[in-house]
């Protein structure tokens, strides 16, 4: 089925289902059926396609090599789809954090697809856009070193920062000076963000930051990072007057005027906001009467 191939790579998707729900509203296209597929991926229950898109039931450890053939994914993304299936069952914390590395590791090596002109790669990992806006910052980097050295909260090698080095030159976001000896930013004012990202492609990004924030808290004088935490009850209207006011602050971080060569520090700005419990109030109003 080469012309039921979906254009859109597997690695942009961070849930099977998804994925699943794109594939099958696009092969259907050319007759697929629900059937069909079941029998090629060979399994008895002819409702199960079915039950997985609707997630009334969710793809098991043995149907993974089946619906695999049926999809037609060879190599990584075979192995993508299998680490997705396996993110949905596995309840070890240990176990589902490797293979969430796992799965943005073969994110950044694979995506490689343009996305509204711009290097869908370069949003794969937070190395990119914190070396760039370092370059920037700076003017003239002469060695993979310094960067290395600036370095607070994440880590890098010199071959790691050399490597993302070279895929910023050939995405041409900077440029090398061979009379200064040194890389360049880009004559640009132009503002790259994640706004129009993948959620997978995000999520790794933030993930790693996360986990950059906690060390900073640990490791760092309060008055260096500014990280602050509150836990309240909130309705519907008020939370999305708050995603607003956020909106709005990432919006002036962005736009802030600074000059290249008068900024000291790359910071990152991470504002969560996500329910941590759901409340009924039906009981409080039926025993208020």
């Amino acid at each position: 089925m080469p012309e039921r191939n979906l254009r859109t790579p597997i690695f942009v998707f961070d849930d099977c289902v998804d994925y699943l729900q794109e594939w099958y509203s696009y092969a259907r296209k050319f007759g697929l059926t629900q059937q069909v597929f079941i029998k090629k991926a060979g399994i008895g229950a002819k409702a199960f396609l079915s039950d997985v898109l609707s997630r009334r039931k969710k793809i098991g450890e043995r149907h993974i090599k089946g619906f695999i053939h049926a999809l037609e994914l060879k190599g990584e993304s075979a192995e993508y789809f299998s680490l997705l299936v396996q993110k949905e069952t596995i309840k070890n914390p240990r176990e589902r954090e490797t293979v969430f590395r796992k799965l943005a590791a073969l994110r950044e090596k694979n995506l490689t697809s343009i996305l509204d002109n711009k290097i869908l790669e370069y949003f794969t990992s937070w190395k990119y856009p914190v070396i760039r806006e370092y370059i920037v910052n700076k003017g003239l980097v002469t060695s993979a070193k310094e960067i290395v050295a600036g370095l607070v909260n994440l880590k890098l090698n010199s071959r790691e920062v050399e490597q993302s080095l070279k895929k910023l030159l050939k995405w041409d976001m900077i440029e090398y000076d061979t009379d200064a000896g040194g890389y360049r930013p880009k004559k640009t004012n132009e503002i790259i963000s994640y706004d129009k990202m993948p959620h997978a492609v995000v999520n790794d990004v933030k993930r790693t930051l996360i986990e950059a924030s906690v060390h900073a808290m640990e490791t760092m004088e309060k008055d260096k990072r500014h990280i602050s935490l509150a836990i309240r009850g909130i309705n519907e209207k008020k939370y999305r007057e708050l995603c607003n006011k956020i909106d709005t602050l990432r919006k002036e971080f962005l736009e802030l005027e600074v000059a290249p060569d008068d900024a000291d520090r790359i910071v990152s700005m991470n504002v969560q906001v996500f329910p941590v419990m759901t409340i009924s109030q039906k009981n409080n109003r039926e025993g208020g009467r």
